[in-house]
């Protein structure tokens, strides 16, 4: 039982380190490169695609890339980590499971592609209305992503209370936040998913030093005794 706890303890330690080398990285991917949001005027789409290094836009997409898989890597953990006796519980850490897979795809195989896309055509001649083109599509992916990622933030806070594995002040929180996510899709003329994005970072920074520190998480699950031989 002491070796299995322990066990415990390491992997609730690693989605904890996983957690924040996502945010690190996804932040760092992405202050390595201009984007022009939807509707800007053609300057500003010449300024962020056809200006600057392509060389370090593209470093960027890597490193924002590879914070995506550390981000999958952790949903998928702490998916695991979460499951215990309730039927509801371990319903909405699959929930978290699967969604965080399709944030992940949304991001590595539209958005940041999109931007990255985009950059490389300006810097090759390609026209405006191109640039523009895959530039959107970024935009339009990161929104629908947002809202994939709050359906994430829900499940995996109700899976988190079901199971009494992370702490109120986690999970509660956890539940504005994913609406506040869900929300912002609709919102995102107006600006609303920069501010999501905002909100969860801080909330996913937090969630990640709880998960660390791990005083509940990291207790094993009830163990039932085997029935006796006949």
């Amino acid at each position: 039982m002491a070796e299995h706890d322990e066990g415990r303890r390491r992997l609730w330690r690693t989605a904890g380190v996983l957690m924040i080398a996502h945010v690190v990285l996804m932040l760092a991917g992405l202050s390595m490169g201009k984007v022009a949001t939807v509707g800007a005027s053609p300057a500003a789409y010449i300024s962020a695609y056809v200006h600057g290094s392509l060389v370090e836009r593209l470093a960027g997409g890597c490193v924002a890339g590879a914070g995506f898989l550390v981000f999958l890597l952790a949903a998928t953990l702490l998916a695991r980590l979460l499951r215990g006796e309730s039927e509801l519980g371990n319903w909405q850490a699959s929930v978290a499971a699967a969604s965080g897979g399709i944030y992940v795809a949304l991001s590595l195989a539209v958005a940041i592609p999109g931007a990255d896309a985009a950059a490389y055509d300006g810097h090759h001649g390609a026209p405006l209305a191109v640039v523009t083109a895959l530039s959107d599509l970024h935009y339009f992916t990161t929104f629908a992503s947002i809202g994939v990622l709050g359906l994430f933030t829900l499940a995996l806070a109700g899976a988190g209370q079901a199971c009494r594995a992370l702490s109120r002040w986690v999970a509660y929180p956890g539940y504005a936040v994913g609406a506040i996510c869900v929300a912002a899709v609709p919102g995102a003329g107006i600006g609303l998913v920069d501010d999501a994005m905002l909100v969860w970072i801080i909330w996913f920074v937090v969630a990640a030093v709880a998960v660390l520190r791990g005083a509940r998480g990291a207790r094993s699950l009830p163990v039932h005794a085997a029935p006796a031989a006949p």
